[in-house]
């Protein structure tokens, strides 16, 4: 690595969209290209929706139990969407899953764009959730995007061509009290998401790429229930501080998520951050800027396990072993 790529500068942060990403940017960018959004009546989604609409695309949105409102369409429409196309889906079974893929190939030819947005976040202690229910946030968190990545992928290949954006979170990258499913679940998207990418890369698909995000902190409807004052007074006594001021935080545009995907969808850092878990506070053209510091990194924007002394996780430590143990003969006294 050269000793100016080697010179690393932290990006800059951001909570609204910026030059870089700005919309008149990308107007008309995926035009033609169908884009599915999953969970497309909260917040989070219907940022989504309005941005791939700037770019042109034709717009497959689902929900499950509650219907995006009536002015999406008419807004998607209006900022240059090609057509938007609403699916009621509950993302945790396959067979929604298959019946939502068939009708967006039959109704349009084709896929091209897959958004895995839907999710689920409780808060509570792990012991106390019924098994049932922490199963049912694994399977919206998790299962969904499987099957729905599962279904898409032999498409893309026989194209050569897609992008999967599976919105995870920071949560699956950090361990938090009391959202144990969620964490759990967004960390094994998060790994989900480069295991497929390098299964494709090995095969040379150089063009279907994928990516993991963090979204932002966005008060959507159900971060609001989850750190609502009742949902918190249900904690233990001692941890109810640790959380009553953490909707605080959540400041963020949705909107800064939604372009942040609309570039990664054009194929902008494809060559970089394919596979790699990215937060969209961080400003994507400083983060372009040392594209090789990125590429050259085994553990920049990915799922990773630190050891002391710089220890690889795996495999000879460096420098080869210092002695290798004696043999010994189990369990060492004698029957």
């Amino acid at each position: 690595m050269s000793e100016q790529a080697s010179a690393q500068f932290p990006p800059r942060f951001r909570s609204d969209v910026y030059p870089f990403i700005y919309p008149e940017k990308f107007k008309g960018s995926l035009q033609g290209l169908v884009t599915i959004i999953t969970g497309a009546a909260g917040a989070i989604g219907q940022g989504l929706a309005e941005s791939f609409a700037v770019a042109g695309g034709k717009l497959v949105l689902t929900y499950n139990n509650t219907p995006p409102p009536a002015a999406l369409e008419e807004r998607c429409l209006k900022f240059g969407a090609s057509s938007v196309t609403f699916v009621k889906c509950n993302v945790a079974e396959l067979e929604g899953c298959e019946a939502l893929v068939k009708e967006a190939i039959s109704t349009h030819g084709h896929v091209d764009i897959l958004i895995n947005n839907a999710g689920a976040n409780g808060l509570g202690p792990m012991h106390t959730q019924p098994p049932l229910s922490f199963i049912s946030d694994l399977a919206v968190n998790l299962h969904g995007p499987y099957y729905l990545m599962r279904l898409l992928i032999p498409h893309f290949r026989s194209r050569s061509t897609g992008c999967i954006l599976n919105i995870a979170s920071r949560a699956g990258t950090v361990s938090m009290p009391y959202s144990t499913s969620y964490c759990a679940s967004k960390a094994a998207l998060i790994n989900l998401t480069s295991c497929v990418q390098k299964e494709l890369d090995v095969e040379d698909f150089r063009d279907i790429h994928l990516y993991s995000l963090h979204p932002g902190g966005i008060k959507s409807a159900m971060t609001l229930s989850k750190y609502s004052e009742g949902s918190v007074s249900n904690l233990p006594e001692q941890a109810r501080n640790w959380f009553s001021n953490t909707l605080d935080i959540y400041n963020d545009s949705p909107y800064l998520n939604g372009m942040f995907c609309v570039a990664l969808a054009t194929g902008l850092g494809k060559e970089t951050l394919r596979g790699r878990y990215l937060d969209v506070g961080q400003d994507l053209e400083d983060v372009l800027k040392q594209g090789e510091v990125v590429r050259e990194s085994g553990e920049l924007y990915r799922l990773h396990t630190s050891f002391l002394g710089g220890l690889k996780n795996g495999g000879i430590p460096e420098g080869g072993y210092h002695g290798r143990d004696e043999s010994w003969v189990f369990p060492g006294y004698e029957v």
